[in-house]
């Protein structure tokens, strides 16, 4: 695979954001565990503000995964519009 081609960016620029999904996961639901543990020691809540923050942070991490899914749907349907349009241009 040649570095500068259309195919290689491509597969450079779905690494990058599709590789980053266990990431993102793990750092809401980390700083739900964090903030809610931070104000159990606060109010004196034990366990209960850490485990709906948790709750928060998992909810935030699916948010972002619909989200990512959301837009790699969309952006195979405009390709695959694209595409049908370049081929009814060669076969015309």
């Amino acid at each position: 695979m040649k570095l500068g081609t259309p195919k290689t960016k491509k597969w450079v620029d779905l690494v990058s954001k599709y590789g980053t999904i266990g990431l993102e996961m793990g750092i809401c639901v980390f700083l739900g565990v964090v903030f809610g543990a931070y104000l159990d020691k606060i109010f004196h809540t034990q366990p209960w503000l850490t485990l709906i923050f948790t709750l928060f942070g998992i909810v935030a991490g699916f948010k972002s995964l619909y989200k990512l899914a959301h837009d790699l749907m969309k952006r195979e349907a405009e390709e695959a519009k694209r595409d049908k349009r370049e081929g009814e241009k060669r076969d015309s």
